[in-house]
C-alpha cells in the first residue's frame, strides 16, 4: 500500500464522490479498488500507460469512468506514466485493432512490419504507444509518420465497414474467430523478412494459428501495446477508425459518439432519421444496446 495515489485519479474521484479504498502492485502496474459507497469497480495502471477498468457492465461508476478517460486520453499519462515501449531489434509484425469495443464505427485491424534495429529505433523515436492514450488528432498525425518511417510497403490495414463487419462476423461464428482470420490475414500480407508476429491478445477461440503464416512464430499476450510494433500498428488502425468515423458523421449528419456508453440517443436518433438500414451502415448492430433501445419500437413494427 505504498504506491501514492495518482493525483489525476484522486482529483476525479473526489469531484464524483468516490474514492480508492484499496491498491496493491500487480505484474507491470498497480490495481486500484474504487468505490463510490454503493459500488465499487477495479482500476488496473500499467506501466504502458494502458488503463483498464473492470465491473459489472451496467455499473455507472464504470461507465464514468470509462468516459472520463476516453474524454481526454491524456488523462491517462497522469495516472499511468510514461506509457514508453519496449526496444526490441528482432525482425518482427506488429498487429492490433481498432473499433471492437465501439458501437458505432468499423472494425479495423492494422499491421506494422519493423526490420531491424534501426526502423525500431526510429518509430520508437517518433513517441509511438498504444493509440488509446493518445488524443484524437495527434494519433491520426503520428499514423502518418510511422507510415514514412517504415514505409507504406511495411504497412497493411484491413477495415470492414458495418454492415460488412456484420456479415463476416456472422460467416465467422463470434467476433473472436473474426479477429483471429483478420489478424491473421494481415500477417500473411507481412511475413516476408521477419522472425516473429507480436499480437495483443484476442481472446479464447480467434483461431490465430489457422489463419497466420506457416511456421511463423506468434506471440499473442495481453498488453502487447509495450512492444514498438504493436503500438506502430495501434496507431495506424485507431487512425483509419477515426477518419472513417468522421465520415460516417456526416453520412448521418451528426458527429457519432464513441464507446458502448451513453450512445442510446444516438441510436435512438440514427434509426428516426434514416430507419433500420441506415443504422446498419454506421453501427454495429449486435451489440446488446440496439435490442434495448429500439426494442419496444421494432416490436411497435418498425425497422425505418
Amino acid at each position: 500500500m505504498s504506491d501514492p495515489i495518482p493525483r489525476a485519479l484522486s482529483g476525479f474521484l473526489g469531484s464524483i464522490g468516490a474514492a480508492v479504498t484499496f491498491h496493491r502492485s500487480i505484474e507491470h502496474g498497480t490495481q486500484y479498488r474504487v468505490s463510490d459507497g454503493g459500488e465499487a469497480v477495479t482500476l488496473n495502471v500499467y506501466s504502458t500507460g494502458r488503463v483498464q477498468v473492470q465491473g459489472k457492465r451496467d455499473s455507472p461508476l464504470k461507465a464514468r469512468l470509462d468516459d472520463w478517460l476516453r474524454g481526454d486520453p491524456e488523462r491517462r499519462d497522469g495516472i499511468g506514466g510514461t506509457s514508453e515501449v519496449v526496444p526490441d531489434t528482432t525482425p518482427r509484425v506488429g498487429t492490433d485493432e481498432a473499433g471492437k469495443g465501439e458501437y458505432f464505427g468499423p472494425l479495423v485491424v492494422a499491421g506494422v512490419r519493423v526490420l531491424g534495429a534501426g526502423q525500431s529505433r526510429l518509430i520508437q523515436s517518433l513517441g509511438v504507444r498504444d493509440s488509446k492514450t493518445l488524443t484524437s488528432m495527434r494519433a491520426v498525425t503520428l499514423a502518418a509518420e510511422v507510415i514514412g518511417a517504415v514505409g507504406a510497403e511495411n504497412v497493411r490495414e484491413l477495415t470492414l465497414l458495418p454492415r460488412e463487419y456484420e456479415e463476416r462476423r456472422k460467416g465467422a461464428g463470434s467476433v473472436q474467430k473474426l479477429l483471429g482470420e483478420l489478424h491473421g490475414s494481415i500477417l500473411r500480407q507481412l511475413e516476408d523478412e521477419v522472425d516473429v508476429a507480436i499480437v495483443d491478445s484476442l481472446g479464447n477461440g480467434s483461431g490465430l494459428e489457422d489463419h497466420a503464416p506457416p511456421g511463423l512464430r506468434i506471440q499473442m499476450r495481453p498488453r502487447a501495446e509495450d512492444d514498438v510494433a504493436v503500438a506502430a500498428a495501434s496507431v495506424v488502425a485507431r487512425a483509419r477508425y477515426l477518419e472513417e468515423m468522421e465520415l460516417l458523421s456526416r453520412k448521418v449528419g451528426f458527429e457519432l459518439p464513441r464507446g458502448s456508453t451513453h450512445v442510446a440517443g444516438a441510436v435512438f436518433r440514427v434509426y428516426e432519421k434514416l430507419g433500420w438500414d441506415g443504422l446498419e451502415e454506421v453501427a454495429k448492430v449486435h451489440f446488446s444496446i440496439t435490442e434495448q433501445v429500439l426494442g419496444s419500437v421494432r416490436d411497435d413494427g418498425g425497422r425505418g
